[in-house]
């Protein structure tokens, strides 16, 4: 008898209390309405002592001051740890818009050391693998239906951010943009990038050597995107233009270095515009390569039939370049600039 009371008592205390908890100044249905509105996270005082807050989607976050960089380092950025690695853009208006929780954590590089820059556009696969008809590069799928070599190979005239510089020279033929041609107005100059990268199977393959063994080489890849899926909820009402994003994963969209897998997590990027492109963001993907003295081989393989927008066949990114951040002096055996724009 005493245990039934007990028990009668218990489950009375606990009835009361879900109730107390539903009600609030406003209701129960009102407190218990989930708030959507992502959170901020800023590490600016170390890991003990974050600043939190929510924001309304599509809201900006305000730069933090920059941190002081230990001893041997100096400051990359502001690295979202919630989005594989993405290094917080403060200024691009599309790039800065808060589209799900974020969380910011200071990245510091060796102070010894700058980024040894491999860029997408000059790999020896896209101009010299023999693709499925026969001809150089490699097959990308898309609107037109696919794309091949110097096909996959876009052009930035200022709008992206891509590295790299080029010109034309008389007879329309690509080669290195010299300080003279910079600076001349008359000459146009350009950076480059490889789309149209959307069928399982495609690979760019960078094939470096690296003076001597190292660990602990810190890898970014600089990426956009250009076609997608609808974002759930869009902040641009009234521009005129769809916004979407598109998501991929180191499991389907690999990465490996000498053969091992880099786990980066997930990548999304937001709010891009179909068929044209975002500014080109860098993610920090690894901060423990190792490479060996001598040849290594760094692969991005597209490993996914996640069909976009019903046309597309696979998703990937849009690549400028691969930045390594590492105590040997790296070199690779780059395709000919020409190989461009040359007809075959």
């Amino acid at each position: 008898m005493k245990n039934l009371k007990k028990n009668s008592l218990f489950l009375g205390m606990v009835i009361a209390s879900l109730a107390l908890a539903g009600c609030g100044k406003e209701g129960g249905s009102q407190s218990s309405t989930k708030d959507k509105r992502p959170t901020v996270t800023i590490y600016e005082n170390g890991d003990a002592d974050p600043t939190v807050k929510k924001v309304e989607l599509g809201d900006s976050i305000e730069k933090p001051a920059d941190p002081t960089a230990p001893a041997g380092k100096k400051f990359y950025g502001w690295m979202n740890v919630k989005n594989g690695g993405q290094i917080w853009n403060f200024e691009d208006e599309t790039l800065k818009a808060v589209m799900e929780d974020v969380e910011l954590k200071p990245l510091f590089v060796p102070a010894d050391q700058e980024a040894q820059v491999l860029e997408a556009e000059l790999c020896r696969d896209i101009t010299e693998r023999i693709g499925k008809d026969g001809t150089p590069g490699m097959d990308g799928v898309t609107y037109s239906g696919g794309q091949q070599g110097r096909g996959l190979i876009g052009r930035d005239y200022g709008d992206y951010g891509a590295s790299g510089a080029y010109v034309r020279d008389d007879e329309g033929i690509a080669r290195f943009a010299t300080e003279a041609d910079k600076a001349n107005e008359d000459v146009t100059v350009f950076a480059a990038f490889v789309h149209y990268n959307y069928e399982k199977g495609n690979t760019l393959t960078w094939k470096i050597n690296s003076d001597k063994a190292v660990e602990n080489v810190t890898m970014f890849m600089t990426l956009s995107g250009e076609y997608g899926l609808p974002e759930p909820t869009q902040i641009f009402e009234g521009s005129g233009e769809d916004r979407v994003f598109e998501v991929f994963t180191d499991e389907d969209y690999k990465v490996t270095v000498n053969n091992e897998d880099v786990k980066y997590g997930a990548i999304t990027i937001h709010n891009i515009v179909p068929k044209t492109f975002l500014q080109f963001q860098d993610f920090m993907i690894s901060a423990t390569v190792s490479l060996k003295a001598g040849e290594n081989t760094i692969v991005m393989t597209v490993d996914n039939t996640e069909t976009l927008n019903g046309t597309i066949a696979s998703t990937a990114p849009v690549i400028d370049c691969i930045k390594l951040y590492s105590e040997s002096t790296i070199t690779w055996d780059e395709a000919k600039i020409s190989n461009m724009d040359k007809e075959e």
